[in-house]
């Protein structure tokens, strides 16, 4: 009977030595990590309508001229470049009309540009372009595109649309015919708005002050305006 008193003990003294030595271990073992976001958080950082830098996008609006040496610059150096990084904090509206004129006859809309007759009809197929693709990044680039041969509009738009895999069809009918005079004159009449004294002019969020630094550094301008946290192309 004290043999068997006895070997109980020792049983009992060893799970409890072994519970010990458990808890012990589990100190030492890592803290299982948890989430830092709720389930509901994570259904708010997939949504675009809690994303604020997709909701207070900086408004950009360019007004230029198909044919000019300074909106092709600034296409070419800044425009293009930035929309390409910063496409998703932007939202660039083109105004293809720059210092030109419209008259109305008999139901027919006439224009005359500062670069000739071969501005107008530039400045049609680019804005039957932005009209046709609808598309923010894809206007830009393809108005980038043929600003960088700004001699001949049909050439420029065959080679860019080619470039871009898209059918050049539906914008050089849209230039050729009512609908392009229809868009012309309507960004005629938005520039008007404006009356910039000078081509190309960039409002940014409404306002047209600052043109010298836009111009200069339009990427410095634009990430003045994104809200933290900034993008990796603005640090």
């Amino acid at each position: 009977m004290a043999f068997y008193s006895c070997s109980r003990y020792r049983l009992i003294v060893f799970i409890m030595l072994a519970l010990i030595i458990w808890q012990c271990f589990r100190l030492l073992l890592p803290e299982k990590p948890r989430s830092l976001f709720s389930e509901q958080t994570i259904l708010q950082l997939e949504d675009d309508k809690y994303n604020k830098h997709k909701l207070d996008k900086v408004k950009v609006r360019v007004y230029y001229e198909a044919l000019c040496p300074d909106s092709k610059h600034f296409f070419i150096k800044h425009l293009w470049p930035v929309t390409e990084k910063l496409q998703d904090f932007i939202d660039v509206t083109l105004v293809p009309y720059g210092k030109a004129s419209t008259k109305e006859e008999n139901g027919h809309y006439y224009f005359s540009c500062q670069h000739g007759e071969e501005e107008c009809y530039a400045n049609k197929v680019h804005a039957c372009a932005i009209d046709s693709l609808g598309n923010m990044t894809a206007a830009v680039q393809i108005t980038k595109c043929m600003i960088t041969d700004n001699l001949d509009a049909d050439q420029a738009l065959s080679r860019c649309t080619k470039e871009m895999g898209i059918a050049p069809e539906p914008i050089n009918n849209c230039a050729v015919h009512a609908h392009g005079s229809a868009l012309l004159k309507q960004h005629g009449d938005d520039t008007n708005i404006i009356k910039p004294s000078f081509i190309p002019t960039i409002t940014i969020n409404g306002s047209k002050d600052n043109q010298a630094a836009i111009l200069k550094n339009f990427h410095l301008e634009i990430c003045k305006l994104i809200d933290m946290p900034l993008p990796p192309p603005c640090l």
